[in-house]
């Protein structure tokens, strides 16, 4: 571009800013922000207010949260009160099958009676 071209333009840009009023920094704009105009972002923002929604929404979440830690107290206390019912059960089996190495009928019976009051002892 030479410089005639350019001078030519310059006083017509200077009337459109002359018609056009100076806005000050925090002056609102004149046309509706956009959601890309970068400049409608507001220099403070105030903190978002609570809705009844929100406060929904939190305490679903925190009592999923709750639910949550609940089934996995509950998924282990049963896996290892199931386990130690196992292994009292493998014992109370050993127990009779000792009974049996026994050399008399009554010898067997008595001890498998034991071996049975034994259990319901232990049993809650």
């Amino acid at each position: 571009m030479s410089r005639s071209h350019r001078q030519s333009y310059s006083p017509a840009i200077e009337a459109a800013a002359a018609r056009e009023p100076r806005r000050r920094k925090g002056d609102a704009p004149s046309h509706a922000p956009m959601a890309f105009d970068a400049a409608s972002a507001p220099a403070t923002s105030a903190p978002p207010t609570r809705t009844w929604r929100s406060t929904v929404v939190g305490a679903a979440i925190g009592f999923g949260i709750v639910l949550a830690l609940a089934m996995q107290w509950l998924m282990t206390w049963q896996i290892d009160s199931a386990q130690q019912r196992r292994e009292q059960q493998k014992q109370l089996r050993a127990a009779a099958s000792r009974c049996y190495e026994q050399a008399s009928n009554a010898a067997v019976q008595a001890c498998l009676k034991e071996v049975e009051a034994r259990s319901a002892a232990a049993q809650p």
